[in-house]
């Protein structure tokens, strides 16, 4: 029972919060997330991996080509009309890289590719393959940059998935047997390809 001198209790509501809060407690938290988006930068480290994803569909139960294994041979058209198959080059240690015109690192590392080819000739094979490309786009490609070294196009994909190529550029070193000794993906530079090759020629 309540005494004279008490008054009686007055439920208190309960504190609403302003829109006004709402908003700048949704305004603070996008300033945070920004923030942090802008110190890890995820599209840059994408970026700097200097490669471009490419679809590729492999078959039921297919298995990618791995160091140790032969290549798989293919047949392809080159933009010189002529028709290449890998087994052919056979004999001599085989450079193979997967490329496009439209990829900015395949760009980047043309030249030095291209040294490398003449550095080279009639010891290492090097052969371009275009994925999904025709041959017209990649003639004057070629044209353009001064490629000399054999080219290939690939246009429904098909050598692209045999070695199971998931982004450009991508390189495969084979032996003379067309053994696969080295794979890598990426830019490669100069030096360090020049050095693989040369162990390639002595083993």
């Amino acid at each position: 029972m309540t005494s004279p001198m008490e008054s009686p209790a007055v439920p208190v509501p309960p504190k609403r919060v302003g829109l006004r809060n709402v908003i700048v407690i949704a305004l603070t938290t996008i300033v945070i997330v920004a923030a942090l988006l802008l110190i890890k930068q995820p599209w840059k480290q994408a970026a700097d991996t200097g490669v471009t994803d490419v679809p590729v569909s492999l078959s039921p139960g297919q298995v990618a080509p791995t160091i140790g294994a032969l290549a798989p041979d293919f047949a392809a058209a080159a933009i010189d009309g002529t028709s290449v198959r890998l087994s052919d080059l056979r004999g001599e240690p085989v450079w193979l890289l997967f490329g496009a015109t439209w990829c900015t690192s395949c760009r980047a590392e043309a030249a030095d590719v291209q040294a490398l080819s003449q550095a080279y000739e009639g010891r290492v094979h090097v052969l371009a393959v275009y994925v999904q490309e025709d041959q017209p786009t990649v003639s004057a490609y070629a044209q353009r940059t001064g490629l000399t070294y054999p080219q290939v196009v690939d246009p429904n994909g098909g050598i692209t998935s045999a070695f199971a190529v998931t982004a450009t550029p991508t390189h495969f070193f084979l032996d003379a047997g067309g053994v696969i000794r080295q794979m890598a993906m990426g830019s490669v530079d100069r030096q360090s390809t020049a050095e693989l090759l040369d162990w390639l020629l002595a083993n």
